[in-house]
């Protein structure tokens, strides 16, 4: 069960922001590092040591039992991958999502901020239908970030990252979806990625101080998941390949922040065919 829905102070946002920016850059570190030969484990020690190196510590290491830096998800695996001694290969997919937690702030005072953040690499030259996914998905991340505004509900989220699924064709994960951000690094409001789940649910108010996590996640197939016998890593039951993007946007007096978008991704596969 996540935390309740938390509110960050005005005086709290330069460490979120902090805390996004080192997430970021860490995430787009190890996706220069993604090519074939490389091993998950190898990005995922880089990363650590990345994170320790900056004073900050790798939100997700220990959460809820979870064993490594990085959730790393290849091809067909959706989220929450362990890095193995697998080796990346020409035309692979793969997802990495990071965390970094910053615990205290500029004035040494203790407290708990966290950035967290997902792309989904290539790994060399891939098929045009992953070109495709990755397009899309990417598109559906931003289609859902730029509805975000003070007043405005969870729901118009959800909406317009649904309508970009449904134009590309692509099955969307239900499952699984963005959250609310606090100190203990999930909070409420769940953030899904289709307006059915509001006939069952309430749909928040949007309000000032809150740091929303967007992810979609896009299959080329259907939208049916399973779980890996590993106990973590999610996968498309039909085995088809996946993309997972996700940024964390926090909500200002004076607009809208995307924290953790350090390179700046909206029209990244700008040059990606359709």
């Amino acid at each position: 069960m996540s935390a309740p829905i938390c509110i960050f102070t005005e005086e709290q946002f330069p460490h979120m922001r902090r805390a996004g920016a080192l997430a970021g850059e860490i995430l787009h570190l190890v996706g220069e590092k993604v090519r074939p030969g490389v091993t998950l484990l190898e990005l995922d020690t880089f990363a650590e040591e990345w994170i320790r190196d900056q004073g900050a510590t790798p939100t997700f290491k220990g959460y809820m039992g979870f064993p490594s830096t990085l959730c790393t998800s290849v091809n067909e695996n959706i989220v929450h991958g362990i890095p193995t001694d697998r080796e990346l290969k020409e035309g692979d997919l793969v997802s990495i999502d990071v965390g970094v937690t910053v615990t205290e702030d500029f004035n040494g005072k203790p407290f708990t901020y966290v950035g967290d953040n997902a792309f989904t690499f290539p790994c060399g030259e891939i098929s045009p239908k992953s070109k495709r996914l990755l397009k899309a998905t990417n598109a559906a991340l931003w289609a859902g970030l730029e509805v975000i505004q003070a007043g405005k509900h969870i729901s118009d989220i959800a909406a317009a990252i649904e309508a970009v699924a449904k134009e590309y064709r692509f099955g969307n994960v239900k499952e699984f979806g963005g959250h609310g951000i606090g100190p203990s690094y999930h909070c409420q409001p769940f953030i899904p990625n289709f307006l059915e789940y509001f006939n069952h649910f309430p749909d928040d108010e949007i309000k000032i101080g809150m740091v929303l996590a967007i992810e979609p996640m896009l299959n080329i197939g259907g939208s049916a998941i399973k779980k890996h016998k590993d106990g973590w890593t999610i996968m498309t039951a039909d085995r088809k390949n996946s993309a997972h993007f996700e940024h964390s946007a926090l909500i200002t007096f004076s607009g809208v922040e995307i924290i953790t978008d350090v390179k700046k991704t909206k029209n990244i596969f700008h040059h990606f065919d359709e």
